[in-house]
């Protein structure tokens, strides 16, 4: 009889406390803050959806769902501080909460969808992580944020009555990029918009420096095929997108796109030229992350010269409005 009894209750113990604490993992995003992050998300929000593992790069699902809207908005709170600085202004923060709703919400409506998400994959800070970053400043930090998660709360991005692929960037290269450029995926809302004002953005042109030897070793471990002792003469872009960014370059007869050099080479955007010297190759690159969709020091930008967020997402996002979901 005991024994029956103590198995009830581990039952019991086991339905209310562990199955609710499921641990969500998300994918890196590539944009500023976040390029290269894999975090922990501690809210359950998405109902069987399929999850890339970055570091272990294996797919696993997830059963939870959205049980309260506040919770919902209480992780949304989570992605915004860890996506976008806390000293970015308050406009550009909802922009930001907006935009991070929509792809959570569009990755819990839409879980068979075809598309690379490893590369607009979004980032998430425990309370525990933003009192360690912030220090001293928590409260006025995190309310910072809480409130401009909780003045769009239920907000999202629709096209044509569907959630939107809400990709962000940190800084475009001057102006943004078109979907199918980087994800060969024609998403109507995701055009190429100005973003000048990123030239202000800290870091917007940078030099990186790669040695030949470097690039020769990268380069022919990933195509078999190319000749090393020609793959730093032959090495010149062959092909950019009308913003800028560089879509293919050519090394021994060999197109390789600009997505790749950027992620063998660790570059900060596609959008580079090279100058060859004796013992390396310079990348110059303007902007940081892929470009496509919000940049998120062009939100702040134009937050800081009187943008409402309502403007700001219909400035980098065509053709979109904002529904309210609950």
């Amino acid at each position: 009889m005991f024994k029956s009894i103590f198995i009830f209750g581990i039952y019991i113990l086991t339905i209310v406390v562990f199955i609710p604490a499921i641990t969500v993992y998300v994918t890196k995003n590539d944009n500023n803050i976040l390029d290269d992050k894999k975090v922990e998300n501690n809210i359950d929000i998405v109902n069987n959806v399929e999850i890339l593992d970055d570091e272990n790069n294996k797919n696993s699902e997830q059963n939870s769902t959205i049980k309260k809207n506040n919770n919902f908005e209480d992780y949304i709170v989570g992605v915004v501080s860890a996506e976008m600085p806390i000293s970015f202004e308050e406009e550009a923060l909802k922009a930001q909460a907006v935009a991070a709703r929509t792809y959570a919400y569009k990755r819990i409506d839409d879980i068979n969808a075809k598309v690379d998400y490893n590369s607009i994959g979004q980032a998430y800070n425990s309370i525990d992580e933003m009192k360690a970053k912030w220090g001293n400043n928590f409260d006025t930090y995190y309310n910072k944020v809480k409130n401009a998660v909780y003045e769009t709360e239920g907000i999202i991005m629709t096209y044509e009555d569907e959630p939107i692929e809400a990709v962000f960037h940190s800084t475009s290269a001057g102006v943004t990029e078109v979907s199918e450029n980087i994800w060969g995926k024609n998403l109507p809302y995701i055009k190429s918009v100005d973003s000048k004002v990123d030239e202000q953005a800290p870091n917007f042109i940078y030099t990186t420096s790669i040695p030949n030897s470097q690039i020769i070793d990268k380069l022919s471990k990933e195509y078999k095929n190319l000749d090393k002792n020609t793959i730093i003469s032959s090495f010149e872009i062959d092909e950019r997108s009308q913003a800028g960014y560089v879509l293919n370059v050519n090394v021994c007869s060999q197109k390789i796109s600009g997505r790749e050099i950027r992620t063998l080479f660790g570059l900060r955007s596609t959008n580079f030229t090279i100058e060859k010297t004796k013992d390396s190759i310079d990348f110059t690159t303007k902007g940081y992350g892929h470009g496509a969709g919000m940049s998120q020091y062009g939100a702040n930008f134009m937050a800081q010269d009187g943008k409402k967020y309502e403007e700001i997402l219909n400035h980098y996002y065509i053709g979109i409005n904002l529904q309210k979901i609950y």
